[in-house]
């Protein structure tokens, strides 16, 4: 019955219509949706550049309407339904909120917007593409990588606020995202998948570009001086190494020596002990933003301040708070326990859907590009803890749609599993 449906959705003879080719071609647009937004919101395409990824999400939406309407009617991800009670809590936060529309409809649309394009990919996407989709999310991330490396040797003058007041740096890189924090977000989810797939590949010469391009990379995310992407890109491969892949927990150990002795990350992490950083921090920065959402959500517990009201960068243009720098504190902060429980649950049940029908069935030299995408989600939930990253539309956009092509893998993996059992 998948297959006789598959070529109702994809024609009589197996071939590839019209609209899947849009859809394929409309998926390649949001990997590489960091260079191609750049790119649209110069002087000259700005008004393309505001609507382009709008206009990307309706051709989405009425592909997946018109398969679903021909008989293609693919399971839906299992994360789907805690993210429908999280949207639909939203929505009715955005209803009560409706005495100050334009604030209510902003918070929520930054709220639920790019899960949209998470939710679709099942109706548009067939597992048998997921390596070409990855491969160029690879190509995506080297290439920025290799800008990034670049963009150091020719050391821009920076912002004064993107340094602490009590250390000195050559420059932090920002490629075409403006923010060293987006392109070190963009780097913790991408090192771990373009070295799954550097050992995954068979290719030696893909291989060589996989591990330079890696190696890149990683020269980037140094760079950019982002604390809070090299706390997520750590911890989440410990978590690996110790769950997955004890072997692993060598590598970390001798990266983590070497790297603390260089002086660009030494300098930033021991800036985190000293006596001038913690009291800025307990006086404007981290700290006291953070008890600020605690004090916030306390005004109303369950529903907070109401979405846009608190944390994010609607918030901050309608002059209610400043950034959270904790996006878990910045829901908890507008939409109160319930919000927060609701989207916690949601990014659980992703990093269980991920363990359970990708990592799991992963066999071979397959298992670590498993684990590499399994690394990448985790290390941008960690980041969240010290950084509003899924307030960053190219870091939230790469996350969902990571997601949901590692899970459509999962599912080709599955398929290959029953074919072997029959």
């Amino acid at each position: 019955m998948q297959d006789q449906a598959h070529l109702v959705a994809d024609g009589a003879d197996g071939s590839k219509p019209f609209a899947a080719r849009i859809a394929k071609w409309c998926t390649y647009l949001l990997i590489a949706f960091p260079i191609v937004d750049y790119t649209l919101r110069l002087s000259f395409l700005h008004a393309i550049g505001s609507i382009w990824d709008k206009v990307v999400l309706l051709i989405l939406a009425l592909v997946a309407l018109n398969r679903y309407i021909r008989g293609h009617r693919p399971a839906g991800f299992a994360w789907a339904k805690f993210a429908g009670w999280y949207i639909l809590y939203c929505f009715a936060l955005m209803l009560i909120g409706l005495g100050h529309p334009s604030v209510a409809f902003d918070g929520f649309r930054m709220d639920i917007y790019y899960i949209v394009f998470g939710l679709l990919l099942p109706f548009v996407v067939d597992p048998a593409d997921v390596p070409k989709f990855l491969y160029a999310g690879a190509a995506v991330g080297i290439l920025l990588g290799v800008h990034g490396v670049i963009q150091y040797v020719m050391a821009p003058q920076i912002p004064s606020g993107w340094v602490d007041v009590t250390e000195h740096v050559r420059t932090r890189v920002f490629s075409v995202l403006k923010s060293p924090n987006e392109l070190g977000v963009t780097m913790e989810m991408m090192i771990p998948i373009i070295y799954g797939l550097c050992i995954w590949e068979k290719n030696r010469t893909r291989k060589w570009v996989y591990g330079l391009g890696g190696l890149f990379c990683l020269l980037t995310l140094l760079f950019t001086g982002t604390r809070g992407a090299w706390l997520g890109l750590g911890v989440a491969l410990l978590v690996v190494a110790i769950a997955f892949e004890r072997r692993l927990l060598i590598v970390l150990v001798v990266l983590g020596v070497a790297g603390f002795f260089l002086p660009p990350i030494h300098h930033r992490v021991m800036d985190l002990f000293n006596p001038v950083y913690m009291i800025k921090s307990s006086q404007g920065g981290r700290i006291i933003r953070w008890q600020t959402a605690f004090d916030t959500m306390s005004g109303n517990p369950l529903f907070g301040a109401g979405l846009g009201h608190y944390g994010g960068a609607v918030a901050s243009t309608q002059g209610y708070s400043i950034y959270s720098d904790n996006y878990y504190a910045k829901v908890l902060g507008e939409s109160g326990l319930i919000g927060l429980v609701l989207f916690v649950s949601m990014h659980v049940a992703i990093i269980r859907e991920m363990m359970v029908t990708v990592v799991k069935r992963a066999k071979g030299r397959e298992r670590y590009l498993a684990l590499g995408g399994f690394a990448g989600v985790l290390a941008v939930l960690v980041h969240n803890i010290v950084e509003n990253v899924f307030e960053y539309a190219p870091s939230i956009m790469l996350y969902f749609v990571m997601v949901g092509l590692f899970l459509l893998w999962g599912r080709s993996l599955e398929n290959r599993e029953g074919q072997h059992e029959e």
